[in-house]
């Protein structure tokens, strides 16, 4: 039996491995740990984070970028009932008309998110906060607040 390119039948051989010979596939939900409750699980999404403002993340060295990075994700292992269920520490939410710094309030208007009523922080480290919009599980990163600027202690 001859090909269409004229040349006699060939059969070609497979690699003696496949790529994925070894590895199990199929449904990550089944496969990458603790998976089966992400929807549970805080997340974060980036689109909103205010990169130029007081609280960017433009004057994080390299260093301080991965701590900050790090510490974000061991929060990832936590429901958001988890981070958030006493309204104190590690998560808490405030009003956004409440904010003390009205720098914040601004400058939630000048990048487009003026409607907001609701603003969260996760506590980081001493005074380090990360502020955003907590949508179902997903923590829209809008601010790094390192100095606890946003909303200042009261002793301060």
């Amino acid at each position: 039996m001859k090909s269409r390119g004229g040349k006699g039948n060939k059969k070609a051989t497979p690699p003696a491995v496949s790529i994925a010979g070894e590895k199990r596939t199929g449904d990550p939900s089944a496969l990458l740990p603790s998976s089966g409750t992400s929807d549970q699980r805080i997340c974060y999404r980036f689109a909103h984070l205010d990169i130029d403002g007081p609280w960017g993340l433009k004057s994080l060295d390299h260093d301080r970028l991965m701590v900050l990075l790090n510490d974000m994700a061991k929060f990832e292992s936590q429901t958001i009932n988890e981070l958030f269920h006493k309204g104190e520490w590690p998560g808490k939410c405030h009003d956004v008309a409440e904010l003390p710094n009205p720098l914040a309030r601004e400058r939630l208007d000048e990048i487009g998110l003026p409607d907001m009523t609701k603003i969260w922080k996760l506590r980081i480290g001493g005074p380090g906060r990360l502020w955003g919009f907590l949508v179902g599980n997903v923590f829209h990163v809008v601010w790094w607040d390192p100095f606890h600027q946003v909303w200042p202690s009261k002793g301060r």
